[in-house]
């Protein structure tokens, strides 16, 4: 590892965290450092043996757990976000180690937004309820209490792992249900950290955290008979996989899958500000987010006004070493994720796209020749026909398309098989309105992108999956009504034999 750079270095070797155990895994694999190229870690490679320990320990916790009280789960819930956030920087240079988000990113949104979402569970963990059930029968009193449902697997992308990892667990936990998860091979370690930094809050074997290869070690969990509900975050083609496998063992699911979003950008819209939401829509996280604004539906009257500013802007991005509080902009996640993404901008070209912004190499120099690096893109197509248009690239790339009309904007933007999130930019109240309520997504955003505030239900409909999370009516996927029916009447009629 270059030693001039202040790379996150781990205290100890990586274990798993099974029950009351730390576990070592026969073999291990490369945590590889976005912005070099470089072996930082090696991850256990965890295997179905390890994820059946890592269930029955679950299962033998849960018991005691789900009698828990509120109040205990909430201080729980709020000393880990204390927890959390007593240590920003450690958290940053590991996120920037581990998958190359700018360490200027890591800590005014991973950490704060981490913390604040165990903070968020704490308090409505208080309101979980159940109702009194009005029936037509006087001497009847019916009612239902909120109940845990046992095992939840959680299955962790590599993008946004402590965000995505609070989103799975505060809920969960909140509601008494322990939990198995199992993170992405390229973002283990910020995972295994979070589980050894709670490891004395919570009870042995409400977390446990089985690392490795979603073949074996994922593909084990998924199919469990003793999982009682699986939430996946990632793409739709894993997700129709899991669910195949789920299906086998009728285990329901949460699914956050992925997007294709649009921001439509109105005749009457603030034009520099709309390109500064472009902006960050698609090149926040490196442009590797579900929510990314990978369309730009642009008015006729604007776009040419549009497409000046967007480029201006774009090229004076910094981009560089994650671990550097200058860059703006930092690495793929891996190798193979960087060349992903260059294939679809080729691809894209080939069907007719132009190249106006990036879709190179940049040339930084060591230590980061070997880096993951690919300059912020933008596409040009009008027509909106070609694969970037349609397709979830997960990376930097957008695809500017120009329309002529407020119809011709929302059919455009409807017409994928995505439904996560959109948005207009207009300065007309009731436009905003009437696009933002025809628009087949879970989000839609008016004047404004990736903003996310805790307790808003986050999900999505179509391929963008199903389910809400970082909202109080999380809790309800997490636990299921149970009906009490009370007699209170003094007599009954008989009905078999004698009176």
């Amino acid at each position: 590892m270059t030693p001039s750079r202040p790379a996150f270095a781990p205290a100890e070797p990586y274990r798993m965290r099974i029950g009351e155990a730390w576990r070592e895994a026969r073999a291990t694999f490369a945590a590889v450092d976005p912005s070099t190229g470089e072996t930082w870690a090696r991850i256990p490679q965890g295997t179905a043996a390890d994820v059946d320990d890592a269930v029955a320990a679950a299962r033998a916790a849960f018991p005691a757990w789900r009698r828990t009280t509120p109040a205990t789960r909430q201080e729980l819930l709020w000393r880990i976000a204390d927890r959390v956030e007593a240590d920003p920087d450690r958290w940053a240079r590991l996120l920037a180690t581990e998958n190359g988000r700018p360490i200027r990113e890591a800590h005014v949104a991973d950490v704060p937004t981490c913390a604040g979402i165990f903070r968020f569970f704490s308090g409505v963990v208080r309101d979980l309820r159940g109702d009194q059930i009005p029936v037509e029968a006087p001497e009847r009193l019916v009612y239902t209490t909120r109940e845990p449902l046992g095992v939840i697997a959680a299955l962790i992308p590599w993008n946004s792992p402590i965000i995505t990892l609070a989103n799975k667990l505060a809920p969960a936990l909140a509601a008494g249900n322990t939990v198995v998860v199992k993170p992405s091979e390229l973002a283990s370690a910020s995972v295994l950290e979070f589980a050894r930094l709670v490891e004395d809050l919570l009870p042995p074997g409400v977390l446990n955290v089985v690392t490795g290869g979603g073949p074996e070690a994922g593909a084990a969990l998924v199919a469990h008979p003793d999982v009682a509900k699986i939430s996946f975050t990632g793409g739709p083609e894993t997700a129709r996989r899991i669910m195949a496998a789920a299906g086998t063992v009728l285990t329901p699911s949460i699914m956050e899958l992925g997007g294709k979003g649009a921001m439509i950008v109105c005749a009457d819209a603030d034009v520099p500000r709309a390109v500064s939401d472009a902006l960050t829509g698609i090149y926040l996280a490196n442009g590797e987010a579900c929510i990314a604004a990978s369309r730009l539906l642009v008015h006729d009257a604007v776009h040419d006004e549009f497409l000046a500013e967007f480029e201006r802007r774009a090229r004076t991005i910094v981009v560089g070493d994650a671990l550097d509080p200058r860059s703006q902009f930092g690495p793929m996640v891996s190798r193979g994720q960087r060349d992903r993404v260059e294939a679809c901008v080729a691809a894209a070209i080939a069907e007719g796209a132009t190249l106006r912004v990036g879709g190179t190499r940049p040339a930084l120099g060591a230590p980061f020749d070997d880096g993951f690096f690919l300059e912020p893109t933008l596409l040009e197509e009008p027509a909106g026909t070609t694969s970037a248009s349609r397709s979830e690239i997960f990376g930097p790339v957008t695809v500017l398309e120009r329309v002529g009309d407020d119809e011709e904007a929302i059919a455009r933007a409807n017409g994928t098989p995505y439904g996560l999130a959109a948005g207009v930019w207009t300065t007309d109240l009731a436009r905003a309105h009437r696009i933002a309520q025809r628009l087949d997504v879970g989000v839609a955003w008016v004047n404004t992108w990736f903003d996310l505030p805790i307790g808003a239900p986050m999900g999505g409909v179509k391929e963008s999956g199903f389910g809400r999370e970082t909202c109080a009516e999380t809790l309800l996927e997490y636990s299921a009504p149970r009906v009490v029916n009370i007699d209170l009447g003094p007599t009954r009629p008989h009905l078999w034999g004698d009176a």
